[in-house]
């Protein structure tokens, strides 16, 4: 019997994607009041989103082995993660 391999068209993996998440409402309220605090003092241009902390947030879970890692599977995920600390700065 023939194996069936899943095939999927190369994303941009500099590219950016909106997704929905529905989280519970404690967290959605911690989210607000980090932010709250992150934004106290600065210009709106500054000025911190519930995205930018959840992305964030999500960025310090990976390391840089788990990218070594997953180059294997994600070709091109070093230099995406590459290009978006540059951009970050």
């Amino acid at each position: 019997m023939a194996t069936i391999t899943k095939i999927t068209a190369p994303r941009q993996l500099t590219g950016r994607r909106a997704i929905a998440l529905e989280l519970p409402e404690f967290l959605i309220r911690a989210l607000e009041v980090r932010v709250e605090e992150a934004n106290v003092g600065g210009s709106g241009a500054e000025h911190v989103t519930i995205e930018h902390l959840v992305e964030l947030t999500l960025a310090e879970s990976v390391s840089v082995a788990d990218v070594a890692l997953l180059e294997s599977r994600i070709p091109g995920i070093g230099a995406a993660v590459a290009r978006w600390l540059d951009d970050i700065e």
